[in-house]
């Protein structure tokens, strides 16, 4: 709860920072506004050319890539900024400094690194969800909306925790940064199609090994009623809160055993 507080109280002083630089601010914004409007413009080309992707339309793949996206935009914020500084950091042996803080280097790093830009990320995730919903008439009961609101939980707790331990990486390997992007973006893309056209091998990498299929496949079968194309077992359509928290709770416990074993780097 007092990291809560505390937090609360920083991103007010970080956004009352940012907004004093407005231009900027909103251009950042903007970007990732512009970045989501040339996927869904390729996306919706790709579907008028072709009607389905496998039995999938157009709001169905947007239904997909809405909860990819949305978890990754909250996730992000907090973070994705100070994953991929760590490695700078270490480097340099900033992450030094880090540690003789009377505060545990995870929420430091977090307090210090909030990223504005994700805002764009979560509006746009929201909204186009919101449309999906409406277009795909889908029932709104009490309960599918808890349910709705347990995936983002848990897809979140995966993007966040897979973000989190790549960054762990920087205190064995100096140099982590093709391997973070090969994991949070070029696997990650994967999910802006239904797991079940790929390969045998791609799904069980993504089901098993890194579990982004549990980000936005697996549920959207649920509300989607696609049951047919479950992979692996029906079970895992309730899967990602599940999967979240043991993902999360796992990069917590990698990232004590790493910042415990961490030996400076001397610079």
């Amino acid at each position: 709860m007092h990291y809560i507080q505390l937090y609360s109280r920083f991103i007010l002083i970080y956004l009352k920072t940012r907004l004093e630089y407005r231009f900027a601010f909103f251009m950042d914004i903007l970007i990732q506004i512009i970045t989501f409007f040339v996927m869904f413009l390729g996306l919706w080309i790709m579907l008028n050319h072709f009607q389905t992707i496998r039995g999938w339309t157009f709001y169905e793949v947007l239904f997909l890539y809405n909860l990819n996206i949305l978890s990754h935009g909250i996730s992000g914020m907090f973070f994705m900024s100070p994953m991929r500084q760590l490695e700078a950091m270490v480097q340099n042996g900033e992450f030094d400094g880090i540690l003789t803080r009377p505060i545990n280097p995870l929420p430091l790093l977090i307090f210090k690194q909030f990223q504005h830009a994700y805002i764009g990320h979560v509006l746009l995730g929201i909204g186009s969800l919101i449309l999906c919903i409406n277009k795909l008439n889908l029932e709104l009961s009490g309960l599918n909306i808890v349910m709705l609101i347990l995936v983002l939980i848990g897809a979140t707790l995966i993007q966040s925790a897979i973000m989190i331990m790549t960054g762990c990486v920087s205190f064995w390997f100096v140099k982590a940064t093709s391997l973070s992007n090969t994991i949070i973006y070029d696997l990650r893309r994967f999910l802006n199609y239904p797991l079940s056209i790929y390969n045998k091998f791609i799904q069980f990498l993504l089901t098993f090994v890194i579990p982004y299929g549990f980000i936005n496949f697996y549920p959207s079968l649920l509300f989607l009623n696609k049951e047919g194309e479950v992979l692996f077992t029906a079970s895992f359509q309730y899967g990602t809160l599940i999967v979240g928290l043991l993902l999360y709770m796992l990069s917590i416990t990698i990232w004590s055993v790493a910042v415990n074993k961490y030996q400076s780097t001397g610079s």
